[in-house]
Parts: C-alpha cells; structure tokens; sequence
C-alpha cells in the first residue's frame, strides 16, 4: 500500500492553504512545498475543479482555500484526483476468481472499511492541529 505523490502533495497544498486564509502565490507555495510553481499548477488543477481551492489570477494571484478546514476530509483529496487506497489484489472489485472461496478476502475487506471510516474521515483542521489520533 502506497500513497501516491499527487495525494500526497495535494494534502500538503491543501493543509498551507488552510493554516493561511489569503492568497498564497505559487511561488511562494512552491518553495515551502519544495517543488516547482509549474508542478504546482499541474497539482492544484483537480482539487480546483473539485471546489477545494480556487485560483486567483493578477499579479497578486495565487491560490485560496475554497472551504473551512474542518469541512475538507482525506476522502474528498482522493476523490479530487480520482484516486483510490487498494490495499491488496485480493480486495473489493479486483476481479479475482478467488474472491468467493478465500478465506482471506474478508480480511482485506475489513481493513479497507477500517481505512474508510478512520483515515478518510480525517479532516485539515485535525490535520493541522496534529489531532487525528
């Protein structure tokens, strides 16, 4: 099980923008994400079209947080980058002929529920108050 670096660095983007309520320009963005404005433009794309953040253009442009941070959760960051957290071949949907007989696909099932309700479930303002636990 790996999260993907999109996933990841959208969370980071979303985090900086919610500890800021203005507008943070790319490039400073960039240098405290430590990765390009261009690379940053490419992530902010989904998570702009899933009304998370919004850009604002001009010479002062940059980028905002669209909600509160208690109201943006883990989930809505996979769902903006159409993404999802399989933690095994033997889980839901994989097609696996096994799937009916193994004794270890409820297994698998249970912990991706697991990850469901408690990791996904976690939103910005924990994340940034480091209150997840």
């Amino acid at each position: 099980m790996k999260i993907n670096t999109k996933i990841r660095y959208g969370l980071r983007m979303l985090v900086l923008l919610a500890e800021n309520s203005d507008v943070i320009n790319t490039e400073i963005l960039g240098k405290k994400m430590v990765v390009s404005p261009k690379y940053l433009r490419k992530l902010a794309g989904p998570i702009e079209k899933a009304h998370l953040i919004s850009s604002v253009q001009g010479k002062y442009g940059g980028y905002k947080i669209n909600k509160k941070p208690e109201e943006i959760f883990i989930s809505d960051i996979f769902k903006a980058y159409d993404e999802s957290l399989q933690i095994s071949g033997c889980s839901r949907d994989t097609g696996c002929i096994l799937s009916d007989e193994c004794i270890t696909s409820n297994l698998w099932r249970y912990f991706e529920d697991l990850i469901s309700k408690e990791f996904f479930n976690i939103s910005l303002d924990k994340i940034i108050a480091n209150k997840f636990v």
